[in-house]
């Protein structure tokens, strides 16, 4: 474990920030407050741009990751979906049972009348089953992942920043209030890491193979 935080220590750093402006956030105003806040910082240059950032945490992304991790190396790609698939059944658990009566910003201020949000156009919104953020639980299961895969240090800054605009969507299109996505994003985290980690004690060799190698074998 040790191994994969000095590795990746330039996400971690990058996602500390991330992590204490939220909860500074989160300490210093109300769920609604934070929301209205930030619904006031909209542009139409942003509507468009969040509008299309947050399908990169869809749950077609976890497939996608997982083909293109098999031409790198088959332990990734088995513990990518090992961790994706855990954190997203602990996101559901959260969402369909524990707390399935949670608002979404777009009903809890339809309900109280405390704020008429700006919404986007061509966005379905959704009313319950916010917390936490399954978008953001996704988005940071696969950047943390590729983060982990490249070895470039300004590269796994750029994961951690495409991993916290995902997430930062979900917010700015109303789908979720920043607690959401804040538990999401250390869900999405820390299940990849726990299944990387524990990956890495399995002494097989194949898994260090990819279906490139294999390609190549055949020939």
């Amino acid at each position: 474990m040790k191994y994969l935080l000095k590795e990746n220590k330039y996400f971690f750093a990058s996602y500390l920030v991330f992590l204490a402006a939220s909860i500074i956030l989160l300490l210093s105003y109300s769920r609604p407050e934070l929301h209205i806040l930030s619904n006031k910082a909209n542009h139409p240059f942003f509507d468009e741009f969040f509008k299309y950032a947050t399908w990169l945490g869809d749950g077609a992304m976890v497939a996608i990751v997982a083909v293109a991790l098999l031409f790198i190396r088959f332990r990734y790609a088995i513990a990518f979906l090992i961790g994706s698939l855990s954190a997203s059944g602990l996101v559901q658990l959260f969402k369909q049972v524990l707390l399935q009566d949670m608002y979404r910003p777009s009903k809890y201020f339809e309900l109280t009348g405390a704020y008429k949000l700006h919404l986007i156009e061509g966005v379905n919104l959704h009313s319950l089953h916010s917390f936490p953020s399954g978008h953001s639980t996704t988005a940071f299961n696969v950047f943390m992942m590729l983060s982990i895969v490249v070895k470039n240090k300004f590269l796994k800054v750029l994961c951690l920043l495409l991993a916290a605009t995902v997430a930062y969507s979900r917010v700015y299109l109303s789908q979720h209030f920043l607690i959401d996505i804040t538990v999401g994003s250390v869900i999405g985290i820390v299940f990849i890491l726990l299944a990387v980690w524990w990956s890495n004690t399995w002494n097989k060799s194949w898994l260090d193979k990819s279906l490139l190698t294999q390609l190549n074998f055949s020939k």
